[in-house]
């Protein structure tokens, strides 16, 4: 996880500060630090999706979604174009993790849930969230540099 003069950042922030730090993002500002701090622990620490995930679909929005001040066609295309990619990433973590919300895995990253996920299987249970926020940050990076050759 991100840290920063003495504050420790949630997984949702620590993503969106990396992929930042990597290349700055278009349209990035206090706001979505301000979305990101309340996106941790599965949203609030609800345990609904994980922070890691949501840190990465704000990274996908801010390259790829739409203002709503675009034409018509451009509004169409870039928001078909956007959900895409945040679909995609939603099934590659899900493949390689087992799920894509907090509290399911929590459970499998405290062994109380079956292991599910391909880089998960045949590994002791243990808590991954910083791999969660790697993955993503890597993820996102990769689909950022596909997209602009």
């Amino acid at each position: 996880m991100e840290e920063k003069d003495g504050r420790s950042f949630n997984c949702a922030e620590s993503v969106v500060i990396r992929v930042h730090r990597d290349r700055p993002l278009p349209g990035f500002s206090d706001s979505c630090m301000k979305v990101a701090s309340n996106l941790g622990g599965g949203v609030a620490g609800f345990g609904e999706i994980c922070g890691a995930v949501s840190g990465a679909v704000m990274s996908l929005s801010l390259l790829f979604g739409t203002t709503g001040s675009e034409q018509i066609d451009e509004f169409k295309a870039q928001r078909t174009k956007s959900r895409e990619a945040i679909k995609l990433f939603l099934q590659n973590f899900t493949d390689d993790w087992g799920s894509v919300r907090c509290s399911s895995l929590k459970a499998m990253d405290d062994g109380k849930a079956p292991q599910e996920g391909a880089h998960r299987i045949g590994t002791p249970p243990r808590n991954l969230c910083d791999t969660y926020v790697d993955w993503a940050v890597k993820k996102i990076i990769s689909v950022r540099n596909g997209f602009e050759k």
